[in-house]
């Protein structure tokens, strides 16, 4: 048996409805990422921002400060995890947006043609009727 060749038929309408559906999952992942994303912007605002001060700065006394540790003194951070949360979102919704609009691409053309049949192989199949195994 040789799986790795072996192909099916769809009709144009069959694999509109299939896109549909792929349209349909990754808006609400978008609408997840961005919703996230929003949440995230809100949590940095509010409290993700930490500033680390010079040792010399955070002594009762200060009397041994300089001018220049007074222009030197502190690094403004965000905090790292909020920071990766943050990159993530963005690179999420890159993905799920590039993605909707590959198959949304493939929607005009099946509803254009719907007459049409398709023979589609195995990698075919998966694109557009298979789980999203991209891991983003």
């Amino acid at each position: 048996m040789k799986r790795d060749t072996w192909t099916f038929r769809y009709t144009a309408q069959q694999l509109a409805d299939a896109t549909k559906a792929k349209i349909e999952h990754h808006n609400k992942c978008l609408e997840f990422w961005d919703a996230r994303r929003e949440q995230l912007i809100a949590e940095i605002r509010a409290d993700g921002i930490e500033v680390n001060e010079k040792t010399v700065l955070q002594t009762p006394e200060r009397t041994n400060i300089k001018g220049r540790d007074w222009t030197a003194g502190g690094d403004v951070m965000i905090r790292n995890d909020l920071r990766k949360s943050l990159i993530e979102s963005y690179e999420k919704l890159s993905y799920h947006t590039s993605r909707r609009d590959q198959y949304n691409g493939w929607l005009h053309a099946f509803t254009d043609n719907q007459e049409n049949s398709h023979e589609l192989e195995m990698d075919d199949w998966q694109f557009f009727f298979g789980k999203d195994t991209d891991p983003a």
